[in-house]
């Protein structure tokens, strides 16, 4: 895939010096050109799958789930989630009688699996289930719900990989996984099914799950935080936003070294994502900010151009949701319940937060020529989204091609006005226009 950022400091319009070890950015002289992005609508990189933006559903809520709220179902449905996670066990295990539930730690399980399943339908997405690693209770559980309406996409385990030793050896796991996807398809050949679910991208898990599963998997399915209980800047984070196209390249080139002859039909998907699982600041304070606004447009641009799917964690989860748990923050900060919480407006930047058009089907070359934007643009639906990620306000040119002339309406977040709000349009003449972007921003331009 082509890059969005360009990584090479010779190639930008500044000067970058080597001291005491250390690479050096130093912005342009006074007095110099802007620099300029350019998005390039005649070189697809990335084909954008109905399903490919979506999130997991917790079982948390505060009482207000998608089974019951209508505040938060509306939440939800203004992102048009092509795909929607959960996951689901029998209360019982080994007991196919016993009620089915939502399976995460501490999940609320009053309510049936299948009031999850359907309420999933209900906002027009698809369920990704989320199935137990022991194959009866995981076929059992597919069999129930794919003879209702068929289930398209099937996740097998949850974060076997963590604790000392695994909760599952990655040869166990791997045993169990063949049977219960073979099991899958033999019902329905169509169906995908994933794994290991890897609470991060878990290379050693990984390769030995694809030495013994790669004839069967249909996806690679782990997961990848910004963040844990440690803290980090805020700029380390929001330049680290890139390393996630590392990630899945280095995942992708395992495929690609241990089955080579199914890598082309095996595609990665990054089942849970978030700025952090466990905020250490007092009240979870950094995550009702803005800057997981920021990081979260930053990082689901560059999951999308690495071809990849992605689906945040989660739609309930205190400070760490979609929207407000218990009511979220303090002061300013302050999310009240139901309300979306600072990721979902990143987020919307791209699903257009029932406000805009959905960025488009198919995602197209870029290039910032600076270090602190990152640029993603797609076609279907011309959508070209900026986020500054510097704490200053910058004025940038962009320079389009297989784009002469048109209009885009600009809508933003930014610190001081959170919500997505339009801020104008800027005219397209001769292929090119310039736009303001204010610090610590997301930008989308949708044109017309």
């Amino acid at each position: 895939m082509n890059s969005n950022r360009l990584r090479h400091p010779a190639a930008v319009s500044g000067t970058a010096v080597l001291l005491a070890g250390a690479l050096l950015w130093l912005a342009p002289a006074a007095g110099a050109e802007e620099p300029v992005i350019s998005v390039d609508f005649t070189t697809p990189t990335a084909v954008i799958e109905p399903g490919d933006i979506g999130a997991s559903i917790t079982g948390y809520g505060g009482l207000n789930y998608i089974v019951d709220s209508a505040a938060h179902r509306a939440a939800m449905a203004a992102h048009d989630f092509g795909a929607l996670r959960i996951e689901l066990e029998y209360a019982t295990p080994g007991d196919h009688t016993s009620r089915i539930v939502c399976g995460g730690d501490y999940c609320h399980t009053a309510f049936d699996g299948d009031q999850w399943i359907d309420a999933i339908r209900s906002l027009d997405a698809e369920p990704v289930l989320v199935v137990p690693a022991e194959p009866g209770d995981a076929l059992a559980l597919f069999a129930h719900f794919h003879d209702q309406a068929p289930i398209t996409k099937v996740v097998v385990g949850n974060e076997l990989d963590a604790g000392d030793p695994p909760r599952m050896d990655a040869a166990a796991y791997s045993a169990a996984f063949n049977e219960i996807a073979a099991g899958i398809h033999a019902v329905d050949p169509s169906v995908e099914v994933g794994g290991p679910g890897t609470a991060h991208d878990n290379i050693g898990y990984l390769t030995t799950f694809l030495a013994g599963s790669g004839q069967h998997v249909d996806f690679v399915d782990y997961h990848d935080y910004g963040k844990g209980p440690e803290a980090k800047p805020a700029a380390q984070l929001l330049a680290e936003a890139a390393d996630y196209a590392v990630d899945i390249a280095a995942v992708r080139d395992l495929i690609d070294t241990t089955v080579p002859a199914r890598a082309a039909e095996i595609g990665i998907q990054i089942g849970e994502w978030n700025m952090d699982w466990a905020d250490p600041s007092p009240a979870c304070a950094s995550m009702t900010t803005h800057l997981p606004a920021v990081w979260g447009a930053a990082v689901l641009g560059t999951i999308l151009e690495a071809d990849a799917t992605a689906l945040v964690y989660g739609d309930k989860n205190g400070c760490l949701g979609l929207t407000g748990e218990w009511g979220e923050g303090t002061g300013g900060d302050h999310v009240g319940i139901n309300e979306p919480l600072p990721i979902a407006h990143g987020i919307g930047m791209f699903t257009g937060e029932g406000l805009f058009r959905h960025f488009g089907t198919t995602m197209v070359a870029t290039a910032s020529p600076d270090p602190l934007l990152y640029v993603f643009a797609s076609t279907g639906e011309k959508n070209v989204v900026i986020v500054n990620t510097g704490t200053a306000a910058v004025t940038t040119g962009v320079d389009f091609t297989g784009l002469t002339a048109g209009t885009a309406a600009i809508w933003r977040t930014t610190d001081a006005d959170r919500t997505p709000h339009q801020d104008g349009t800027a005219a397209i003449t001769a292929g090119a226009t310039t736009i303001d972007l204010p610090a610590r921003s997301v930008t989308t331009l949708v044109i017309g």
